[in-house]
């Protein structure tokens, strides 16, 4: 377009001429203003390109070499060979190591029930009972016919001519001779079921723990429940979780595993023990594993509970960074890294990781200074003014 705005004033001579007052002086000035014109506006362009356009962006030779400054909050760590917990991540679910589902073991009407839901008991603890008056009938009838048994068992031994005194010296055929007709050792069956059935219209607690799924009302015939309620040792819990096959020798070397619930964020682990580890793999290449809570554990940790759990291995001599400091870029992982105010990157290979950090098996060495903070938006070369370090 230049180009033809000059064309369009370089008319011959002889037109310009034929005008009425212009002169040869007035020709030479019309021919030259547009070669000026040109010469100042690629001037002028050149050196926008090369000094940049006034808003603070770089220039063209800024932009071809790559080099451009940044004064934003960047902050790095000196690189140094440290202890990394490996760690691994599993879903489980919490479970107790003694639960029972309590009813009595005869029929009747029951006439209180003692606890409720949530409610902590002792071992032996009474829970609820039933109408014993029928149970007491039966025992005091059955413990009237052990007393005649009795006097008839001696009535045996006076006939045969032996003294009470002389059951000692008794053979044991002359014993039971008598113990026979006299109806003795019936008697006693029939009291020791009698005693029995009058100690199974109570239900007690046979270890301490928490009770749950209460069932049973006052009232109702004790037949009418599947059960009456359900006890749970909670100071002894277990987790069940799985892992993948090849993560199998890890839980293995570590042994100690630690859960959190999933509704309780933020508060300290409890820790646990391995304890099992079923010797079967299953469709979906997992294997189950049970570890057992230290006894008393957490009291706000309930059976039924979904957990994480976490498996640490103390390993030494690594480079560690934290998490934020990797970045991905181009399907591979980076990090940024100051060398004389310079962003430098870094492709690295990780050899572990847990909740917050990187263990760095290639692509950096101890002493290298690793940005951590603000690195989002580096390139590499960049200048870096006022990093501050760790």
């Amino acid at each position: 377009m230049l180009f033809s705005f000059s064309a369009r004033y370089s008319r011959p001579d002889n037109i310009i001429a034929d005008r009425p007052g212009r002169t040869s002086k007035g020709k030479v000035h019309l021919n030259t203003l547009p070669a000026c014109l040109i010469i100042l506006y690629l001037f002028g362009s050149s050196c926008n390109q090369t000094s940049g356009n006034g808003t603070g962006e770089p220039g063209l030779d800024s932009v071809l070499m790559g080099i451009s400054t940044v004064d934003e909050n960047i902050r790095y760590m000196v690189l140094q060979e440290t202890k990394f917990s490996k760690e691994l991540l599993a879903n489980g679910k919490l479970s107790s190591t003694r639960k029972a589902d309590l009813k009595f073991r005869t029929s009747g009407i029951i006439k209180e029930v003692l606890v409720h839901e949530g409610q902590h008991v002792q071992v032996g603890q009474l829970l609820a009972r039933l109408d014993e008056e029928s149970a007491m009938a039966s025992f005091n009838a059955a413990r009237l016919s052990y007393e005649q048994a009795v006097l008839d068992y001696e009535d045996q031994l006076l006939r045969s001519g032996y003294k009470i005194s002389d059951t000692a010296r008794l053979s044991a055929d002359t014993k039971s001779v008598a113990r026979l007709r006299s109806g003795l050792g019936r008697a006693i069956l029939t009291l020791r079921q009698a005693e029995n059935e009058l100690k199974e219209t109570k239900l007690v607690a046979p270890f301490s723990g928490i009770i749950a799924n209460l069932k049973a009302m006052p009232f109702n015939n004790s037949n009418s429940y599947e059960f009456i309620c359900s006890l749970i040792d909670d100071r002894r819990m277990e987790v069940s979780f799985k892992v993948l096959e090849q993560e199998l020798s890890f839980i293995r070397r570590s042994g100690l595993v630690t859960i959190r619930p999933f509704s309780q964020r933020g508060e300290s682990g409890v820790n646990a023990r391995v304890q099992s580890i079923n010797p079967l793999v299953d469709g979906a290449g997992m294997i189950e594993v049970k570890a057992l809570l230290s006894e008393g554990g957490n009291s706000a940790l309930l059976d039924g509970m979904n957990v994480r759990v976490h498996v640490q291995e103390q390993l030494s001599g690594q480079l560690v960074v934290p998490k934020e400091a990797v970045l991905d870029r181009q399907h591979r992982k980076v990090v940024f890294t100051l060398v004389d105010s310079l962003a430098q990157w870094n492709y690295v290979e990780i050899s572990g990781e847990n909740s917050s950090q990187y263990a760095i098996s290639k692509g950096l060495k101890s002493g290298d200074k690793v940005i951590y903070e603000g690195n989002f938006n580096l390139a590499h070369d960049k200048i870096i003014h006022g990093a501050k370090g760790q």
